[in-house]
């Protein structure tokens, strides 16, 4: 009975080979395109976060060093212009009925 074990041995051992084999090229293609994902979004990134650093300097307004910056600024920007326009006629909200 031992003999027979011995038979199988040697395909086993290549099916293993070749399954983890194709395991292993199957992450490492997997891992090069999150890699190259990650490398073009951050790219994308820098490049759109550079034309608004422009775009700030260009109009004269303090550069944000960051995205809460930004959002701080564009917050106080639309303050500025909500307070800037003259109060509606007739929104006192009562319908006087």
């Amino acid at each position: 009975m031992a003999p027979a074990l011995d038979l199988l041995a040697p395909a086993t051992n290549t099916a293993f080979v070749v399954v983890f084999g194709v395991f292993v090229v199957a992450m490492v293609v997997l891992i090069v395109i999150i890699i190259v994902w990650a490398v073009r979004h951050d790219v994308a990134g820098r490049r759109a976060w550079s034309a608004r650093q422009e775009a700030a300097m260009e109009a004269g307004q303090p550069v944000p060093q960051n995205r809460l910056q930004q959002r701080a600024q564009e917050r106080a920007q639309q303050r500025a212009q909500k307070q800037s326009r003259p109060p509606r006629s007739g929104s006192s909200g009562s319908s006087g009925s």
